[in-house]
Protein backbone atom coordinates (compact mmCIF):
# COMPACT_ATOMS: atom_id res chain seq x y z
CA UNK A 1 0.00 0.00 0.00
CA UNK A 2 1.69 3.36 -0.68
CA UNK A 3 0.21 6.79 0.31
CA UNK A 4 0.73 10.46 -1.12
CA UNK A 5 -0.56 13.74 0.37
CA UNK A 6 -0.85 16.07 -2.22
CA UNK A 7 -2.40 19.29 -2.32
CA UNK A 8 -4.73 20.40 -4.61
CA UNK A 9 -2.17 22.68 -6.84
CA UNK A 10 -0.17 19.62 -6.69
CA UNK A 11 -2.68 17.16 -8.25
CA UNK A 12 -1.48 15.69 -11.64
CA UNK A 13 -5.12 15.12 -14.15
CA UNK A 14 -5.19 11.67 -13.96
CA UNK A 15 -4.70 11.54 -9.79
CA UNK A 16 -7.62 14.40 -9.68
CA UNK A 17 -10.03 12.15 -11.98
CA UNK A 18 -9.45 9.40 -10.28
CA UNK A 19 -9.78 10.35 -7.33
CA UNK A 20 -13.21 11.73 -8.14
CA UNK A 21 -14.08 8.93 -9.67
CA UNK A 22 -13.80 6.90 -6.87
CA UNK A 23 -15.71 9.57 -4.68
CA UNK A 24 -18.57 9.10 -7.14
CA UNK A 25 -18.67 5.56 -7.27
CA UNK A 26 -18.62 5.31 -3.44
CA UNK A 27 -20.94 8.34 -2.25
CA UNK A 28 -23.46 8.60 -4.97
CA UNK A 29 -23.62 5.09 -6.63
CA UNK A 30 -22.93 2.76 -3.71
CA UNK A 31 -24.79 5.01 -1.67
CA UNK A 32 -27.91 6.05 -3.68
CA UNK A 33 -26.98 9.44 -2.94
CA UNK A 34 -27.06 11.77 -5.65
CA UNK A 35 -25.20 15.24 -5.23
CA UNK A 36 -22.78 16.98 -5.92
CA UNK A 37 -19.43 16.01 -4.95
CA UNK A 38 -17.38 18.39 -6.96
CA UNK A 39 -17.58 21.23 -4.14
CA UNK A 40 -15.22 23.49 -5.26
CA UNK A 41 -13.72 22.83 -1.50
CA UNK A 42 -11.26 20.71 -2.90
CA UNK A 43 -9.02 23.83 -3.69
CA UNK A 44 -8.55 24.33 0.23
CA UNK A 45 -7.85 20.72 1.39
CA UNK A 46 -4.93 18.51 1.10
CA UNK A 47 -5.53 15.14 -0.42
CA UNK A 48 -4.65 11.61 1.03
CA UNK A 49 -4.60 9.17 -2.19
CA UNK A 50 -3.53 5.27 -1.09
CA UNK A 51 -2.71 2.96 -4.03
CA UNK A 52 -2.83 -0.71 -4.14
CA UNK A 53 -0.83 -2.25 -6.96
CA UNK A 54 -1.02 1.43 -8.58
CA UNK A 55 -5.20 1.60 -8.32
CA UNK A 56 -6.34 4.46 -6.48
CA UNK A 57 -8.25 2.15 -3.63
CA UNK A 58 -8.54 5.17 -0.50
CA UNK A 59 -9.36 8.25 0.09
CA UNK A 60 -9.68 11.41 2.59
CA UNK A 61 -9.25 15.04 2.70
CA UNK A 62 -8.44 17.64 5.39
CA UNK A 63 -9.92 21.27 4.35
CA UNK A 64 -7.85 24.14 6.01
CA UNK A 65 -8.89 25.63 9.74
CA UNK A 66 -11.85 28.34 9.43
CA UNK A 67 -13.14 26.73 6.77
CA UNK A 68 -16.23 24.98 7.97
CA UNK A 69 -14.63 24.48 11.50
CA UNK A 70 -12.35 26.90 13.87
CA UNK A 71 -10.03 24.00 13.32
CA UNK A 72 -9.19 21.36 10.22
CA UNK A 73 -11.65 19.28 9.05
CA UNK A 74 -11.32 15.25 7.88
CA UNK A 75 -13.77 14.81 5.23
CA UNK A 76 -14.61 12.09 2.71
CA UNK A 77 -12.80 9.95 4.17
CA UNK A 78 -13.88 6.08 2.13
CA UNK A 79 -12.09 2.91 0.67
CA UNK A 80 -12.92 0.69 -2.31
CA UNK A 81 -15.28 -2.11 -1.88
CA UNK A 82 -12.79 -4.45 -2.67
CA UNK A 83 -10.43 -3.62 0.24
CA UNK A 84 -12.85 -3.14 3.08
CA UNK A 85 -12.61 -5.05 6.42
CA UNK A 86 -9.08 -4.76 5.45
CA UNK A 87 -8.14 -1.54 8.06
CA UNK A 88 -7.08 0.66 5.33
CA UNK A 89 -9.97 3.29 6.77
CA UNK A 90 -8.39 3.34 9.97
CA UNK A 91 -4.69 3.68 8.37
CA UNK A 92 -6.55 6.23 6.90
CA UNK A 93 -7.47 8.28 9.38
CA UNK A 94 -4.65 7.91 12.01
CA UNK A 95 -2.49 9.46 9.03
CA UNK A 96 -5.38 12.28 8.64
CA UNK A 97 -5.52 13.30 12.43
CA UNK A 98 -1.29 13.18 12.11
CA UNK A 99 -1.26 15.05 9.41
CA UNK A 100 -3.59 17.64 11.38
CA UNK A 101 -1.70 17.51 14.81
CA UNK A 102 1.52 18.25 12.40
CA UNK A 103 0.41 21.05 10.13
CA UNK A 104 -2.32 22.69 12.49
CA UNK A 105 -1.29 22.21 16.20
CA UNK A 106 -3.82 23.45 18.84
CA UNK A 107 -6.42 23.14 16.82
CA UNK A 108 -9.50 20.95 17.64
CA UNK A 109 -9.84 18.22 14.61
CA UNK A 110 -13.46 18.01 13.57
CA UNK A 111 -15.32 16.21 11.10
CA UNK A 112 -18.90 15.10 9.96
CA UNK A 113 -19.24 11.75 10.27
CA UNK A 114 -22.40 9.20 9.16
CA UNK A 115 -23.82 8.79 12.64
CA UNK A 116 -23.64 4.55 11.71
CA UNK A 117 -19.84 5.51 11.82
CA UNK A 118 -19.71 7.42 15.31
CA UNK A 119 -18.36 4.23 17.19
CA UNK A 120 -15.53 3.94 14.38
CA UNK A 121 -14.43 7.56 14.91
CA UNK A 122 -14.91 7.19 18.74
CA UNK A 123 -11.59 4.82 18.71
CA UNK A 124 -9.60 7.71 17.60
CA UNK A 125 -10.99 9.96 20.40
CA UNK A 126 -13.76 11.74 18.55
CA UNK A 127 -16.84 12.59 20.54
CA UNK A 128 -19.90 13.72 19.36
CA UNK A 129 -20.97 17.52 19.38
CA UNK A 130 -24.40 18.83 19.32
CA UNK A 131 -27.50 16.83 17.64
CA UNK A 132 -27.85 14.35 14.57
CA UNK A 133 -28.51 16.43 11.13
CA UNK A 134 -29.61 15.49 7.77
CA UNK A 135 -27.04 15.85 5.23
CA UNK A 136 -27.73 14.74 1.59
CA UNK A 137 -30.40 12.51 3.44
CA UNK A 138 -28.21 11.00 5.36
CA UNK A 139 -27.95 11.27 9.33
CA UNK A 140 -24.69 13.01 10.14
CA UNK A 141 -23.40 14.38 13.38
CA UNK A 142 -20.33 16.75 14.20
CA UNK A 143 -17.36 14.89 16.15
CA UNK A 144 -14.37 16.43 17.26
CA UNK A 145 -11.06 15.69 18.67
CA UNK A 146 -9.35 17.88 20.73
CA UNK A 147 -5.12 17.76 20.53
CA UNK A 148 -3.43 16.04 23.48
CA UNK A 149 -2.63 19.33 25.17
CA UNK A 150 -4.13 22.91 24.04
CA UNK A 151 -1.72 25.71 24.71
CA UNK A 152 -3.96 28.68 25.87
CA UNK A 153 -0.86 30.54 25.74
CA UNK A 154 1.77 31.63 23.85
CA UNK A 155 3.91 30.34 26.45
CA UNK A 156 3.21 27.79 28.45
CA UNK A 157 5.33 27.64 31.80
CA UNK A 158 6.19 24.58 32.89
CA UNK A 159 8.89 25.09 35.21
CA UNK A 160 9.42 27.77 38.24
CA UNK A 161 11.80 29.81 35.79
CA UNK A 162 10.63 33.72 34.70
CA UNK A 163 9.60 34.07 31.21
CA UNK A 164 12.55 36.83 30.71
CA UNK A 165 15.48 34.40 31.59
CA UNK A 166 13.89 31.58 29.02
CA UNK A 167 13.63 34.52 26.46
CA UNK A 168 17.31 35.45 26.92
CA UNK A 169 18.12 31.98 26.43
CA UNK A 170 16.86 31.49 23.35
CA UNK A 171 17.78 34.37 21.97
CA UNK A 172 21.62 33.63 23.02
CA UNK A 173 20.88 30.22 21.52
CA UNK A 174 19.38 31.92 17.97
CA UNK A 175 22.77 34.51 18.21
CA UNK A 176 25.33 31.33 18.71
CA UNK A 177 23.48 29.58 16.01
CA UNK A 178 23.72 31.82 13.44
CA UNK A 179 26.86 30.78 12.71
CA UNK A 180 25.83 27.44 11.63
CA UNK A 181 23.08 28.73 9.27
CA UNK A 182 23.13 29.97 6.05
CA UNK A 183 22.88 33.47 5.23
CA UNK A 184 19.37 35.10 5.15
CA UNK A 185 18.68 36.68 1.96
CA UNK A 186 17.50 40.19 3.33
CA UNK A 187 15.94 41.47 0.10
CA UNK A 188 13.40 38.35 0.80
CA UNK A 189 11.51 39.94 3.65
CA UNK A 190 11.33 43.18 1.79
CA UNK A 191 8.45 41.77 -1.19
CA UNK A 192 6.41 43.26 -3.26
CA UNK A 193 3.93 39.79 -3.78
CA UNK A 194 4.16 36.24 -2.25
CA UNK A 195 2.69 33.19 -3.93
CA UNK A 196 2.41 30.93 -0.99
CA UNK A 197 5.69 31.00 1.04
CA UNK A 198 7.55 32.92 -2.42
CA UNK A 199 7.98 36.12 -2.35
CA UNK A 200 8.97 38.44 -5.32
CA UNK A 201 11.89 40.85 -3.46
CA UNK A 202 11.01 44.24 -3.52
CA UNK A 203 14.96 44.62 -4.77
CA UNK A 204 14.17 41.99 -7.81
CA UNK A 205 11.44 44.38 -8.97
CA UNK A 206 13.03 47.93 -9.25
CA UNK A 207 16.02 45.58 -11.08
CA UNK A 208 13.24 44.57 -13.44
CA UNK A 209 11.74 48.19 -13.59
CA UNK A 210 14.95 49.69 -14.02
CA UNK A 211 15.92 47.03 -17.17
CA UNK A 212 12.50 47.91 -19.14
CA UNK A 213 12.89 51.66 -18.22
CA UNK A 214 16.32 51.43 -20.10
CA UNK A 215 15.30 49.57 -22.93
CA UNK A 216 12.96 52.30 -24.21
CA UNK A 217 13.60 55.91 -25.45
CA UNK A 218 10.56 57.18 -23.26
CA UNK A 219 11.22 55.26 -20.26
CA UNK A 220 8.21 53.47 -18.15
CA UNK A 221 4.94 54.45 -18.80
CA UNK A 222 1.92 54.97 -15.73
CA UNK A 223 0.91 51.38 -16.26
CA UNK A 224 4.15 49.60 -16.56
CA UNK A 225 4.50 49.03 -12.80
CA UNK A 226 1.42 46.77 -12.25
CA UNK A 227 1.78 45.46 -15.44
CA UNK A 228 5.24 43.85 -14.98
CA UNK A 229 4.81 43.18 -11.19
CA UNK A 230 1.33 40.81 -12.37
CA UNK A 231 3.72 39.28 -15.39
CA UNK A 232 6.43 38.49 -12.51
CA UNK A 233 3.42 36.92 -10.73
CA UNK A 234 2.48 34.85 -13.57
CA UNK A 235 6.29 33.87 -13.82
CA UNK A 236 6.32 32.81 -10.10
CA UNK A 237 2.81 30.78 -10.59
CA UNK A 238 4.19 28.92 -13.29
CA UNK A 239 7.51 27.67 -11.81
CA UNK A 240 6.00 26.54 -8.71
CA UNK A 241 3.15 24.78 -10.53
CA UNK A 242 6.60 23.15 -12.33
CA UNK A 243 7.28 22.36 -9.01
CA UNK A 244 4.44 20.68 -7.96
CA UNK A 245 4.03 18.71 -11.08
CA UNK A 246 7.61 17.55 -10.33
CA UNK A 247 9.48 19.15 -13.22
CA UNK A 248 12.52 19.56 -11.39
CA UNK A 249 12.25 15.32 -10.28
CA UNK A 250 11.02 14.14 -13.63
CA UNK A 251 12.42 16.26 -16.93
CA UNK A 252 15.95 15.94 -17.30
CA UNK A 253 15.91 19.20 -19.82
CA UNK A 254 15.46 20.98 -16.43
CA UNK A 255 17.53 19.33 -14.21
CA UNK A 256 20.24 19.37 -16.51
CA UNK A 257 20.00 23.59 -17.07
CA UNK A 258 19.91 24.11 -13.17
CA UNK A 259 22.94 22.13 -12.64
CA UNK A 260 24.67 23.47 -14.91
CA UNK A 261 23.41 27.09 -13.47
CA UNK A 262 24.39 25.95 -10.20
CA UNK A 263 28.29 24.75 -11.13
CA UNK A 264 28.58 28.00 -13.02
CA UNK A 265 27.59 30.22 -10.14
CA UNK A 266 29.58 28.23 -7.97
CA UNK A 267 33.11 28.65 -9.86
CA UNK A 268 32.26 32.13 -10.84
CA UNK A 269 35.00 33.22 -8.53
CA UNK A 270 37.35 32.07 -10.71
CA UNK A 271 37.04 35.14 -12.86
CA UNK A 272 38.69 37.09 -10.66
CA UNK A 273 41.32 34.14 -9.37
CA UNK A 274 45.02 35.98 -9.35
CA UNK A 275 47.23 33.37 -10.44
CA UNK A 276 50.83 33.56 -9.68
CA UNK A 277 54.14 32.58 -11.59
CA UNK A 278 54.72 30.33 -8.47
CA UNK A 279 51.01 28.79 -8.62
CA UNK A 280 51.58 28.02 -12.42
CA UNK A 281 54.89 26.79 -11.82
CA UNK A 282 53.87 24.16 -9.12
CA UNK A 283 50.45 23.13 -10.83
CA UNK A 284 52.78 22.49 -14.28
CA UNK A 285 55.29 20.49 -12.54
CA UNK A 286 53.22 17.91 -10.81
CA UNK A 287 50.42 18.36 -14.75
CA UNK A 288 53.00 17.80 -17.02
CA UNK A 289 51.71 14.84 -18.67
CA UNK A 290 48.65 16.63 -19.55
CA UNK A 291 50.86 19.47 -21.70
CA UNK A 292 53.13 17.04 -23.39
CA UNK A 293 52.21 16.60 -27.37
CA UNK A 294 50.47 12.62 -27.79
CA UNK A 295 52.78 10.61 -29.26
CA UNK A 296 53.04 10.28 -32.99
CA UNK A 297 52.68 6.59 -35.15
CA UNK A 298 53.92 5.53 -37.93
CA UNK A 299 51.35 2.77 -38.68
CA UNK A 300 50.25 -0.13 -40.78
CA UNK A 301 46.64 -1.69 -40.12
CA UNK A 302 45.75 -5.40 -41.87
CA UNK A 303 42.01 -6.57 -41.65
CA UNK A 304 40.66 -9.85 -42.21
CA UNK A 305 37.46 -11.24 -42.18
CA UNK A 306 36.01 -12.95 -39.09
CA UNK A 307 35.87 -16.48 -41.12
CA UNK A 308 39.42 -16.51 -42.19
CA UNK A 309 40.83 -16.64 -38.77
CA UNK A 310 43.47 -19.00 -40.32
CA UNK A 311 44.76 -16.09 -42.96
CA UNK A 312 45.10 -13.97 -40.23
CA UNK A 313 47.04 -16.48 -37.66
CA UNK A 314 49.36 -16.87 -41.08
CA UNK A 315 49.55 -12.98 -41.89
CA UNK A 316 51.12 -12.34 -38.14
CA UNK A 317 53.56 -14.98 -38.46
CA UNK A 318 54.86 -13.20 -41.75
CA UNK A 319 54.65 -10.31 -40.01
CA UNK A 320 57.22 -11.39 -37.52
CA UNK A 321 59.56 -12.75 -40.20
CA UNK A 322 59.54 -9.22 -41.85
CA UNK A 323 57.49 -10.46 -44.97
CA UNK A 324 54.66 -7.58 -45.05
CA UNK A 325 54.55 -7.98 -49.01
CA UNK A 326 52.99 -11.85 -47.96
CA UNK A 327 50.93 -10.94 -44.81
CA UNK A 328 49.27 -8.25 -47.19
CA UNK A 329 48.23 -10.46 -49.68
CA UNK A 330 46.09 -12.78 -46.99
CA UNK A 331 44.31 -9.56 -45.76
CA UNK A 332 41.27 -7.52 -47.26
CA UNK A 333 41.75 -4.84 -49.42
CA UNK A 334 41.06 -1.45 -46.68
CA UNK A 335 38.77 0.89 -48.27
CA UNK A 336 40.68 3.71 -46.32
CA UNK A 337 44.33 3.17 -45.88
CA UNK A 338 46.35 4.92 -43.04
CA UNK A 339 48.86 7.65 -44.76
CA UNK A 340 52.58 6.33 -44.89
CA UNK A 341 53.70 8.63 -42.58
CA UNK A 342 53.79 9.88 -38.85
CA UNK A 343 50.55 10.77 -37.38
CA UNK A 344 49.05 12.14 -33.85
CA UNK A 345 47.11 10.08 -32.09
CA UNK A 346 43.91 11.79 -32.62
CA UNK A 347 44.46 12.15 -36.34
CA UNK A 348 44.94 8.27 -36.43
CA UNK A 349 41.44 7.61 -34.10
CA UNK A 350 39.52 9.00 -37.52
CA UNK A 351 41.28 6.27 -39.40
CA UNK A 352 41.08 3.19 -37.10
CA UNK A 353 38.61 4.56 -34.52
CA UNK A 354 38.88 4.82 -30.48
CA UNK A 355 39.39 1.02 -29.70
CA UNK A 356 42.50 0.19 -32.18
CA UNK A 357 44.04 3.56 -31.35
CA UNK A 358 44.37 2.81 -27.83
CA UNK A 359 45.79 -0.77 -28.77
CA UNK A 360 48.56 0.72 -30.96
CA UNK A 361 49.44 3.52 -28.65
CA UNK A 362 50.30 0.68 -26.49
CA UNK A 363 53.09 -1.00 -29.30
CA UNK A 364 56.53 -0.35 -29.57
CA UNK A 365 58.18 0.49 -32.18
CA UNK A 366 58.35 -2.11 -34.86
CA UNK A 367 56.15 -4.51 -32.56
CA UNK A 368 53.01 -6.17 -34.20
CA UNK A 369 50.02 -6.98 -32.59
CA UNK A 370 47.60 -9.82 -31.46
CA UNK A 371 44.97 -10.56 -33.54
CA UNK A 372 42.29 -8.01 -32.31
CA UNK A 373 38.79 -8.71 -33.26
CA UNK A 374 36.13 -6.15 -33.15
CA UNK A 375 33.55 -5.58 -35.49
CA UNK A 376 33.58 -9.21 -37.24
CA UNK A 377 36.61 -8.76 -38.51
CA UNK A 378 40.44 -9.68 -37.02
CA UNK A 379 42.53 -7.03 -36.99
CA UNK A 380 46.59 -6.82 -36.69
CA UNK A 381 48.26 -3.66 -35.97
CA UNK A 382 52.39 -2.92 -36.84
CA UNK A 383 54.35 -0.49 -35.89
CA UNK A 384 56.64 1.30 -37.97
CA UNK A 385 57.67 4.41 -36.09
CA UNK A 386 56.90 5.89 -32.73
CA UNK A 387 57.97 9.24 -31.55
CA UNK A 388 57.34 10.74 -28.31
CA UNK A 389 57.28 14.16 -27.15
CA UNK A 390 59.01 15.58 -23.63
CA UNK A 391 57.02 18.09 -22.60
CA UNK A 392 57.86 21.64 -23.70
CA UNK A 393 58.89 24.53 -21.33
CA UNK A 394 56.71 26.14 -19.11
CA UNK A 395 57.30 29.50 -20.97
CA UNK A 396 55.96 27.77 -24.25
CA UNK A 397 52.22 26.51 -22.99
CA UNK A 398 51.64 29.18 -20.41
CA UNK A 399 48.45 30.28 -21.36
CA UNK A 400 47.14 26.41 -21.58
CA UNK A 401 48.49 25.79 -18.07
CA UNK A 402 47.11 28.80 -16.69
CA UNK A 403 43.58 28.09 -18.34
CA UNK A 404 43.65 24.87 -17.04
CA UNK A 405 45.32 25.72 -13.56
CA UNK A 406 41.79 27.88 -13.35
CA UNK A 407 39.49 24.81 -14.39
CA UNK A 408 41.17 23.00 -11.84
CA UNK A 409 40.44 25.68 -8.90
CA UNK A 410 37.12 25.63 -10.24
CA UNK A 411 36.49 21.85 -9.75
CA UNK A 412 37.79 21.82 -6.09
CA UNK A 413 35.24 25.11 -5.33
CA UNK A 414 32.85 23.17 -6.64
CA UNK A 415 33.90 19.79 -4.27
CA UNK A 416 34.32 22.33 -1.59
CA UNK A 417 30.66 23.51 -2.09
CA UNK A 418 29.15 19.90 -2.87
CA UNK A 419 31.06 18.67 0.75
CA UNK A 420 29.05 21.91 2.28
CA UNK A 421 26.07 21.03 1.17
CA UNK A 422 26.20 17.18 2.35
CA UNK A 423 26.65 18.96 5.65
CA UNK A 424 23.88 21.50 5.51
CA UNK A 425 21.21 18.67 4.14
CA UNK A 426 20.52 15.17 5.33
CA UNK A 427 21.65 12.77 2.93
CA UNK A 428 20.89 9.08 3.67
CA UNK A 429 21.46 6.54 1.61
CA UNK A 430 19.24 3.03 1.52
CA UNK A 431 21.83 0.72 2.18
CA UNK A 432 22.79 2.87 5.62
CA UNK A 433 19.62 1.85 7.28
Amino acid sequence: MEFKWKSFSALTKQELYELLNLRQEVFVVEQDCPFIDADFKDQDCDHLLAYQDSQLVGYLRVGKPGQRYEGPEIGRVLTKESIRREGIGKILTKKAIDFCANKYPNFDISLSAQHRLLNFYKEFGFEPVGEVYLEDDIDHIKMTLEPAEKTKHSFQWKFDIHPLIILGGIISILIIGSSFIKEIDVSQLNWVAKIDERAISKDRYETYLESIAQSRKTGLIDSDPENILERMIDEELLIQRGIDLGLIENDSEIRSIIIQKMITSIISDTNDLTVSQIDLEKFYSLNKDLFTPSPKLHLIKLSFDANNKDHAIKARDFLIKGDLVKARSLAENEVISLPNTLLPAMKIREYIGPFLTQAALGLEEGEVSELIELDRQFHILISIRKMISSAPPLSEVSREVESEYIRFKGEEMLDEYLEDLRNWYDVVKANEF
